[in-house]
Formats: structure tokens, sequence, C-alpha cells
């Protein structure tokens, strides 16, 4: 439930079940001594000092740059396609763009390893928030109106760490809705990682029903919105970074259907400090009309790619956000 924010309680610690398709554990000897090697694994990145954390991540990012070939053919040229379109600066250099996207997402991905490990706790103090007010304000409405709230962000600076910050400063409970892994221990791990801090999960493959009986009983939804959606009933195609790219409406029909706000952040790194900045939210009228989802999606577009535009390194060039079902059968290894 949205809480009453003029007085509510430090968030606790302990973890709340998570919502959706329950992780699989595995069986049998396998499955334990793949989590006594997951947790091994784990510990080392969560006692690091900060400093030492952000380092480690950039090295990380640098090994995978070289090691991926697949991955560091799609990050250059989604840059230089994007500067083609005159989104981005011609005299940026792709390949540094993508190899700082890369140590960017690295870094999310050991802070993943630290909050499963010890939660929100080392980072307290490490965070900033930008346009605060607006978040109040969306909590405010949609409380008043009777519902929940969507957060919408995207895979750029330390996004991991977004609903966790979320329910720190305000005491919300978050159902972070995301994809599965397609493996047991790595389902494992992320819905840990995720939960950690109190939140819960929902799985988006087959959580729809749950997604929507959140935001009803007055909960708030988390999810990701710069993931393509080849699928055609679940997106459209609009315009991102100056390019058509499939966009998932999900979030956006739920919205217009529940008459839940919508409310875009992005995170950021500066130095370190995890910076979040918080956009006025996006309210559905009281009866929208068939094309709210596509208008409402094409403004978070356009904001998100406002902010990549402004710092390239810490968006994830990596993913194949541009993939259609025709790139997908014309060039695989790419789309």
């Amino acid at each position: 439930m949205i809480p009453d924010l003029h007085d509510h309680p430090d968030p606790p610690d302990a973890p709340e079940a998570g919502g959706g398709r329950p992780p699989s554990s595995g069986a049998g000897r396998g499955a334990r001594a793949l989590r006594i090697l997951a947790g091994a694994l784990l510990f080392l990145p969560a006692r690091l000092p900060p400093r030492l954390l952000r380092a480690c991540g950039g090295l990380a990012g640098d090994l995978f740059y070289l090691a991926s070939s697949r991955r560091r053919r799609i990050a250059v040229v989604n840059v230089e396609r994007a500067q083609a379109a005159g989104y981005l600066p011609a005299d940026l250099a792709p390949r540094r763009v993508a190899r700082l996207s890369f140590a960017a997402v690295a870094r999310t991905v050991l802070e993943a390893m630290v909050l499963h490990q010890r939660g929100l706790a080392p980072f307290r103090g490490g965070w900033r928030l930008e346009g605060r007010q607006n978040a109040l304000d969306a909590l405010a409405l949609a409380r008043a109106r009777g519902g929940g709230l969507v957060f919408l962000t995207a895979h750029m600076g330390p996004w991991e760490l977004a609903p966790h910050v979320m329910r720190a400063e305000f005491g919300v409970t978050m159902a972070v809705v995301g994809r599965g892994q397609g493996r047991g221990i790595l389902d494992r791990l992320m819905v840990e990682s995720r939960t950690g801090t109190g939140n819960t999960f929902i799985y988006k493959d087959r959580g729809a029903r749950e997604m929507l009986a959140a935001l009803r009983g007055g909960g708030c939804l988390g999810t990701l919105v710069d993931q393509a959606a080849v699928v055609e009933r679940e997106g459209a195609e609009l315009e991102f970074m100056g390019r058509p790219a499939r966009t998932n409406l999900g979030p956006f029909k739920l919205a217009a259907r529940t008459g839940a706000p919508l409310l875009p952040l992005f995170g950021r790194r500066e130095g370190g400090t995890a910076v979040f900045e918080i956009h006025p939210c996006l309210t559905p009228p009281e009866a929208p009309e068939p094309s709210w989802p596509r208008e409402a999606a094409q403004k978070v577009n356009d904001l998100l790619g406002e902010a990549v535009r402004r710092r390239p390194g810490e968006w994830m060039w990596g993913h194949r956000r541009w993939k259609t079902p025709e790139g997908i059968r014309g060039d695989p290894d790419f789309f």
C-alpha cells in the first residue's frame, strides 16, 4: 500500500515473499553445490569498500568489453546509428562510449551482489534524489485516487538500487517486475537481490493479473521500459533516439486501465554518488483515449533519450534495443 508520507517508519530490513512464479531452487546435490559456489563468489564483492568496488566494476567491464565481440559490436553499432540519426554528437568516439557503458553495467552487477549479501546498508548516504517533490506529488495523487503507482526506470546508471532507494526514501513496498533468467540459481539470486529490503517480485512473463491486482489494491510497481517488445501484442513501434524502436506498452495500458500515475526516474553516477532524477508523473485521464498508452510511452522514450544524450556512457548500449522480427530473421546475431 502507498503510505501516508507525512510520517512513516523506516522500512524493515527483512525481505518479503516475492510474487509471480516462485524461483526454482533446483534439486539434489548439484543445486546445493551451485548455491554454495554462488554464495562464495558473492561474498568478496559485498565486503569491498565503495571506491574499490567501483574500480573492480570498471575493470570487469573492460574485460567483458574485450571478451564479448558480439556485445561489443552491438554497442558500437548502436552508438554509431544514434550518431547517424543526429541524436548523439558526431565527435563522440563510439568505442569509448561502448566501453564506458560496459563498465557502468559491471558496476551495477556488483552493486546487485552487495544488495544480495548486505542489503541497502552499505549504500546509505551514497545517493541523492533530484525531483523529490515529483515523487511526493505522484504518491499523493495515487493515494487520492485510491489506487497504485508505477515507477518507470531503465538500464542506466545504478538501476538496481532504484527500487531499494525509493523504499528507503518514501516507505513504499514495490513489486519489481522482471524477466526470468532461464536458470534456477540465477533466478533465485536475481529475486533475492531485488527483494532483500522488503520489496516483492513479479515475473513479467506470467504476472499480468498480479500487476493489475497490485495497482487496484493501492500498491506500487517498478519496471524497466527500455527493452524491445518484439511480440506484436506487447508493444508498438515508437521513436527512440531518432530511430523506430519496438516499445513495451504494458505498463502504460495498466495505468490507463487502473488510473495509476506513471513516475519516470533515471539514474546516473557522479563519482561515488548514485543520483536519481525523478520526473513529473504522467497521469491517465479519467476516460483515456485508446491512443493514450502510445502517447505516454513516447513521452517516456523522449525523457530517457534525453537522459542518455546527456550521459551516453551510463546507458546499456550492448542491449538489442532496436531489434525487430524482420531484423532477427535477417541478422540474428545483431538484432
